[in-house]
């Protein structure tokens, strides 16, 4: 891809990478004048001229697609199912093989048909009874609560005091491994980028107390959606708009805490500011769905191929995600660096 607005100098064939400064931040492809922003197009490009620098942090999307054994366990089912996702996925910290496509939809061997049994089938779930719908019973209702390494569902039922503090115990631990994860693997990506060593301590101390602090955020709003998700499947519809506008408006918040080293609040502020103004900050977006969109429809397909698909799926899924992330990190600190020279040229006498 050739980045836009970019002159290429004859002498180097087009092979050269996208321009930037001697830190290496990217410039206004050779007019210091202009204040846009460059397209996604050009930051995916910026992003592969430098794979190399940002190879080794592949290894946390594909650690994190890994982790959740439940969806692999469904993947690697040779029975289940074919599948189609179209997802919607805004600019994110973490993207993987999971956001980008939902597992294969677990079906149930022994509804249909006879002399089966749950030792016969190597995927079967040993922690559900034969002949039962689900392990509450009939009319039962799990809260189903995803952790890194599984999803586990708790009785509405069981669901006390105890239990209440135990899953509180575990969000606040995951919470926190997801900070410290987030804090290196964005923090470093923004640093290679620029051509600096990772400094994983110095990422985790600046910025993970707020990372921290996002995801409890996150955490929290979903929770909130619970109860009233408990009372009617419409609640859950009438909420997806909503997330779709929030997930536009914040999507440069978490990034903001790396490229701008912006305080909290002030991320939710800045990133408001731009996606209100629309521009570059929404058009980065809408090109991230559109990919987002034929990635889930393609990946859908490998996962529900089973053993065989699934392999493929990763392959691709990680990669993909490494080079999106990073792109939006490209892209947020251009575009938070163009916000500051526009406010010094406004401010100048």
């Amino acid at each position: 891809m050739v980045p836009d607005r970019t002159p290429i100098d004859p002498g180097s064939g087009g092979n050269s990478p996208p321009p930037g400064d001697p830190n290496d931040h990217p410039t206004d492809g050779g007019d210091s004048n202009d204040p846009r922003p460059h397209s996604f197009p050009w930051h995916v490009s910026r992003v592969l001229d430098r794979i190399d620098a940002i190879l080794p942090f592949a290894l946390v999307p594909l650690l994190t697609s890994l982790s959740q054994i439940a969806s692999v366990r469904r993947a690697l089912d040779p029975a289940g199912g074919i599948s189609v996702n179209f997802k919607f996925v805004f600019p994110s910290p973490f993207l993987d093989l999971w956001t980008l496509v939902d597992p294969p939809a677990r079906v149930d061997r022994h509804a249909i048909g006879s002399g089966s049994s749950p030792r016969d089938d190597p995927f079967a779930d040993p922690t559900v009874p034969t002949g039962s719908a689900d392990a509450t019973g009939p009319g039962g209702t799990d809260l189903t609560v995803d952790t890194p390494l599984y999803g586990v569902g708790i009785p509405i039922e069981d669901v006390g005091v105890a239990t209440g503090v135990w899953i509180a115990i575990a969000l606040l631990a995951y919470a926190a491994i997801a900070a410290v994860l987030a804090a290196v693997y964005v923090g470093g990506l923004d640093r290679r980028l620029r051509g600096e060593s990772v400094a994983a301590a110095a990422c985790v101390r600046e910025y993970a107390p707020r990372f921290f602090l996002y995801g409890l955020v996150t955490f929290g709003g979903v929770l909130v959606l619970v109860p009233f998700a408990m009372l009617s499947p419409i609640v859950i519809l009438l909420a997806l708009p909503a997330l779709v506008v929030l997930g536009y408006l914040f999507y440069a918040a978490p990034f903001l805490f790396i490229v701008a080293d912006a305080p909290f609040l002030d991320a939710f502020r800045r990133s408001y500011g731009f996606a209100i103004r629309g521009g570059a900050y929404l058009g980065f977006a809408l090109w991230h769905v559109v990919v987002a969109v034929v990635s889930s429809i393609v990946l859908s397909l490998l996962v529900s191929v089973g053993p065989v698909g699934f392999p493929f799926a990763l392959l691709l899924a990680v990669p993909l995600s490494l080079v999106l992330t990073a792109a939006a990190v490209s892209f947020v600190r251009e575009l938070s660096n163009a916000k500051t020279k526009g406010d010094r040229r406004r401010t100048r006498p």
